[in-house]
């Protein structure tokens, strides 16, 4: 007889916890500086120990007689518990509603408050994804493409492993992110490329013309040659029948995004500025997106020796810790933008003296090695962080490419051959234009070994056109 009976078995086993204080500061780390300057603002509005600091330059107010200072209002030199009662108290019991995060509250608003009208785009595509998803970490990870990576033709630029790394989540789960933001109208956003674009509007609109599929999904350059005869050889149909799926493709528009482009110019602020000391080139923070922050510490310590409940002592140590660990937080995320930045100043000394050209291939994880943190933290900091170079203004991320081999032995950056194959179109004879292949040929010649294919999807990443359509005529 088989003998049944509980026991209480004792087991170790490693789990990863992220607090709220660790996801705070893998918040803040991701932040540009617009958006730390709203999340501190927010904070401010919640904490009563944190007060905006007043710049050095600015000289001390002399108010009238009998006048108060008006910054001083929330922040009276002796502490008044009424008056805490009755402008935090509130808050501190509404904060109690446990059935709400704040955090994804707080980013969800950060976002909507910031997309105007303008950028309907991104407002229209949040709204979809909101509406198609209950599951909330799919729809964080979607209002990070949106705002991250998706251009003005509504083209996804990012890249699904980089994103998942930033977030913490499977790559699985970005990709099932992007399949629900390739869903949305105006259908084709979201797609990688041209072919991609065009498909999911075929899937949409032409779903019983499998012939339009295939002419986009294997034909497409062939098409804009004008090779009807060619085309109708390789699909086994008539020409008159390429003529119809290339009518049916017309309706068809290659830029979604296009038609929402039309908003007012956008300003970037740099974070970081390259300067050239002792043959060094050596990055800074820009003081003006720091966010200034102060902890009133004369206001805790008369807080703390003030008459009230124990809630409300147990309120005033909660925030006193959350307003000094946010000040950790945005000294930390300080530090770790420095020292990436730097590691990647030093990687591409040649790209800032010379140029474009010169670009090194460089990867996440080379960075991490470098400066001995995690990649994914590597991640988080590059994404939304400009730097001033004296080559130009680049986002962070733009220095990280992949490479290809040349016949010296050493990696080439793609962006460096990108760089490489627009210099050779903008000085070929446009009555003749360099075919890809021959483009492909004279990079061999120059030690870089590049497929054709290859040639072809660098140059349609930069927006250049095929050979007939760069072709110029002499009457």
């Amino acid at each position: 007889m088989m003998n049944m009976e509980h026991r209480l078995v004792q087991t170790q086993s490693q789990q990863l916890v992220l607090t709220q204080k660790m996801q705070q500061a893998l918040q803040i780390l991701q932040f540009n500086g617009m958006e730390l300057e709203q999340y501190v603002q927010q904070e401010m509005e919640t904490n009563p120990f944190l007060e905006q600091k007043r710049k050095k330059e600015e000289p001390d107010p002399k108010p009238e007689a009998n006048s108060p200072k008006e910054e001083d209002t929330a922040f009276d030199e002796s502490f008044d518990l009424d008056m805490f009662r009755d402008n935090w108290g509130i808050r501190h019991r509404e904060g109690r509603d446990l059935s709400q995060n704040p955090d994804n509250f707080a980013r969800r608003q950060y976002y909507e408050d910031s997309i105007t009208q303008e950028d309907s785009l991104r407002a229209k595509l949040m709204t979809q994804v909101r509406i198609a998803t209950m599951d909330d970490t799919l729809y964080a990870i979607g209002e990070r493409i949106i705002i991250g990576d998706i251009d003005e033709r509504g083209y996804f630029t990012g890249d699904e492993r980089e994103i998942a790394l930033e977030m913490g989540v499977p790559e699985q789960k970005v990709w099932e992110a992007l399949a629900i933001l390739q869903r949305c109208e105006p259908t084709g956003v979201g797609a990688h490329d041209v072919v991609e674009c065009l498909i999911l509007q075929i899937d949409a609109e032409y779903p019983y013309e499998p012939e339009l599929r295939i002419l986009v999904r294997d034909h497409l350059e062939a098409l804009k040659q004008r090779q009807i005869p060619k085309i109708a050889r390789a699909m086994n149909i008539t020409p008159e029948r390429v003529e119809e799926l290339k009518a049916l493709l017309a309706t068809l528009d290659p830029w979604p995004g296009r038609a929402y482009s039309s908003g007012p110019p956008q300003y970037i602020q740099p974070e970081l500025v390259v300067d050239m000391v002792d043959d060094k080139f050596v990055v800074r923070l820009v003081s003006e997106t720091l966010s200034h922050l102060e902890i009133n510490e004369t206001f805790i310590q008369q807080a703390r020796q003030a008459d009230m409940s124990k809630e409300e002592r147990e309120y005033i140590r909660e925030k006193i810790e959350s307003a000094r660990w946010l000040a950790r937080n945005i000294t930390q995320r300080q530090q770790t933008i420095l020292k990436v930045a730097q590691a990647i100043v030093d990687v591409q000394h040649e790209f800032l003296l010379r140029g474009i050209e010169y670009i090194r291939p460089l990867k996440l994880q080379d960075i991490a090695s470098m400066i001995g943190m995690h990649e994914s933290t590597v991640a988080r900091t590059t994404r939304g962080k400009y730097m001033q170079t004296p080559q130009g203004l680049f986002e962070l991320k733009f220095f990280f490419s992949p490479g290809l081999h040349t016949d010296s032995g050493e990696d080439q950056s793609s962006k460096s051959i990108q760089a490489q194959i627009k210099k050779i179109i903008e000085g070929e004879d446009k009555r003749k234009p360099l075919s890809d292949q021959k483009i492909a040929n004279l990079l061999k010649a120059q030690g870089t070994n590049i497929a054709r294919r290859t040639v072809t999807k660098y140059r349609e990443g930069m927006g250049i056109p095929a050979t007939t359509m760069r072709r110029e005529y002499q009457g």
